[in-house]
């Protein structure tokens, strides 16, 4: 890793500060039977699993506030609620990557690691899946990749 991507690292925008900024929202760790993260809105609580690295916490915490500021209350139970789950899935996942990779970063390690997604997710610090989802709200919202400086 940079120096640069240490410098970077300390000033980029953090869901642990975010969570700090809100104190009526709970973080706990614990051993979770289903999914990476959650975020129980009449407890007001984001439940993330103890097994995750700290890159991987990162990135679900940062999706589970974007469940928080997005207003996503949890399902009716109503028809069609697979469908909406799935769009607030999604727009939770655009919410952090926007976040965590802002289009100067993308664009720098695009340009650094071409043809190594792994190594631009590690120099983003972010994961694989992240630095995906914000490729495609990148190119569904440009028509295309950035362009490296």
């Amino acid at each position: 890793m940079s120096w640069a991507s240490d410098r970077r690292r300390r000033t980029a925008w953090s869901p642990w500060a975010e969570l700090a900024r809100r104190p009526d929202i709970l973080l706990h760790r614990c051993r979770l039977d289903e999914g990476r993260g959650w975020w129980c809105p009449d407890e007001r609580v984001i439940l993330l699993d103890d097994r995750l690295d700290r890159r991987a916490a990162r990135c679900v915490l940062a999706h589970e506030l974007g469940h928080v500021v997005l207003g996503h209350t949890g399902l009716p139970d109503v028809t069609g609620a697979d469908r909406l789950s799935a769009r607030a899935e999604v727009a939770a996942d655009q919410w952090a990557a926007r976040r965590l990779v802002p289009r100067p970063e993308l664009r720098r390690a695009l340009a650094l690691y071409p043809d190594d997604e792994a190594a631009a997710a590690a120099e983003l610090d972010v994961t694989a899946e992240m630095l995906r989802v914000r490729l495609t709200d990148v190119v569904r919202r440009q028509g295309r990749l950035p362009r490296s400086s």
